[in-house]
Parts: C-alpha cells; sequence; structure tokens
C-alpha cells in the first residue's frame, strides 16, 4: 500500500503547489456533483477514490444521503472521512482488487525482456470491487488505474534492465500494458452493472495532452495554451505543440460502451471540461500537461 500513500500525499502537495491552476477543474467537479445531487439520493452514497475529499462536494451531497461508504487505497484518508457529519463506513482497498497482486507477482519475475513483456500482456482483471447501495460516485479514480499499472511497471523494469534501456524500448512495454488496461477500465464498469447502484456519477479523465511552447509561472494563473471542443478537437495557438493520448486504453465512454457494460442504465447527461493539472515550467522545463476530464450521470432503467 506503500505506493497509494505516495500518491495521495503528492496529490495533495500537488493541489496546493498549483492551486491557481487546479481550481477550476475542482471547480467543475464539484459543479457535476452539485447538478447530480439534484436527482440522487437514498439512505447509502459509496464514493471510489475519495481521498482526502479535496474534490468531494460536502454541501451537496450530505444532505441527500444518510450514511456513507468512502472508499480509497490510502489509509492515510480516513482522519479526513471521520469529520464528516454523517455516519462513515471506512473502506481501504485496491478497488481493482489485482493491482498489488500484478505488480508484486511482476517483481519477482526473473525472465528475458520479451518473455516479461509477453508475461505483462497476458493479465487480464478480474471483477472489480462492488457494493450495493442507491448512488455511487466513482471520483477520479477510473484514469488512476492505469497509472498504477504504469508507474508500477516502469519501475520493476528500469530495476531489471536498466534505465536507459527501458526508455529506449518504451513504445514495446507500454505497448504491452494496453490489454489488462483496458480490462481494468471494464471491469470497473462491469462492477456498477453487478451491484446495480439506482444513481451514478463517473467522473474520470478521458485524454492527456502535453505541450510545449508556452512557459507559466506557479503563482499566476492562465489558460491553458490549447482548447477542445466537440466539434473540431483540440487545437493549439500558435507556436505550441502538443501530443494526446488516452486516458483509458482505448475505451471510448460513449453510448456504445455503456450500451455493451451498463446495460441496466441509461446516461441522463455529460460534461466536459480541460485540467491543467501541470503548466509548464511549473513542475518540469521539459513539457506541460493538460487533462480532458468527462463527468457521466447515469441512472438505472431496469
Amino acid at each position: 500500500m506503500v505506493r497509494y500513500l505516495k500518491m495521495g500525499l503528492g496529490i495533495e502537495q500537488r493541489a496546493h503547489t498549483l492551486a491557481p491552476f487546479w481550481a477550476e477543474h475542482l471547480k467543475r467537479t464539484r459543479a457535476a456533483q452539485e447538478r447530480w445531487a439534484k436527482s440522487a439520493k437514498g439512505e447509502w452514497l459509496t464514493v471510489l477514490g475519495a481521498g482526502h475529499l479535496l474534490d468531494f462536494d460536502k454541501m451537496s451531497l450530505l444532505p441527500r444521503f444518510q450514511k456513507l461508504r468512502m472508499v480509497d487505497a490510502d489509509r492515510l484518508c480516513q482522519p479526513v472521512w471521520n469529520t464528516l457529519p454523517k455516519p462513515v463506513e471506512a473502506v481501504c482497498l485496491d478497488i481493482s482488487q489485482c493491482l498489488d497482486q500484478w505488480i508484486g507477482a511482476l517483481g519477482r519475475v526473473r525472465e528475458t525482456w520479451t518473455e516479461t513483456l509477453r508475461l505483462i500482456r497476458e493479465h487480464r482483471a478480474p471483477a472489480a470491487y462492488g457494493v450495493s447501495g442507491e448512488a455511487l460516485l466513482s471520483l477520479n479514480i477510473l484514469s488512476q488505474l492505469q497509472i498504477v499499472w504504469q508507474d508500477g511497471v516502469e519501475a520493476l523494469l528500469e530495476r531489471r534492465f536498466g534505465l536507459l534501456f527501458v526508455r529506449a524500448h518504451e513504445d514495446e512495454w507500454l505497448d504491452a500494458l494496453r490489454p489488462a488496461g483496458q480490462t481494468l477500465v471494464e471491469q470497473h464498469l462491469a462492477a456498477i452493472e453487478r451491484t446495480g447502484p439506482g444513481f451514478v456519477l463517473l467522473i474520470t479523465d478521458l485524454e492527456y495532452l502535453e505541450y510545449k511552447g508556452v512557459v507559466f509561472e506557479t503563482d499566476r494563473w492562465a489558460p491553458p495554451p490549447v482548447d477542445w471542443s466537440a466539434e473540431k478537437g483540440w487545437s493549439a495557438e500558435s507556436g505550441v505543440t502538443s501530443e494526446v493520448s488516452p486516458a483509458l486504453e482505448g475505451v471510448e465512454l460513449n453510448e456504445a460502451t455503456f450500451a455493451r457494460w451498463l446495460p441496466s442504465y441509461r446516461m441522463t447527461w455529460q460534461e466536459c471540461w480541460l485540467w491543467h493539472i501541470a503548466p509548464l515550467g511549473t513542475e518540469t522545463v521539459a513539457y506541460g500537461e493538460v487533462h480532458r476530464v468527462g463527468a457521466f450521470a447515469l441512472e438505472r432503467s431496469c
């Protein structure tokens, strides 16, 4: 669980350091929950990826539910959850039910590069954590599963084969991660269908964009040098170069995907916004990073 503790502390530190740039994302995340709270209600609200409640909208959601089930792999979150003025069931675990085992097993592998990649490529996610209740909020956690998987494998490969070799063969090992990464997303959706909450709000990163060309200062907000629209996709300011990669290993969260994995649900609304998570010049001078985030509200229809 050490990696999850480090992730939690890292997120909290970044949120403080980059507060001017994270503010709009947090505002939009809470606004999506406020919109959802107008219809979602019941005895139990389960929050996957509750963390330190940085992006949890207490004002809107607490009045709508009698009890809270807060779920996160970071045990340091529990004291924060205990400050909430409602009964809280604290659940500290890896919701994928497999990442700890996968990374632990790979750490004991002493095979060749080719054989190691074959073993990585063969992984498939089992049934993810799920629990019944009236409402489920998946809060910026789905894309984090891919990050834990990628970071864990990268660290193991670097220890086994060396930093320079792993960087030189980056495309190979990233490609080997994709089958397992896709099933992590699919099993997250399948767990929702299996447990059947009446109301679901899924908030997650959809795409990552790295850019070069414009340097920012940490304490002074400015809009990102890129934009996105449903009609035109990504666009960039003059002099800015960028590269886009999917956050969910090619799984598109759309009507077709929900019809396949969540056949008992209908999507009632969706929203999208940009998160300038790491402006160029604030954490590194190599590149800046922008995430495209989506919020998807679903209701059980049968």
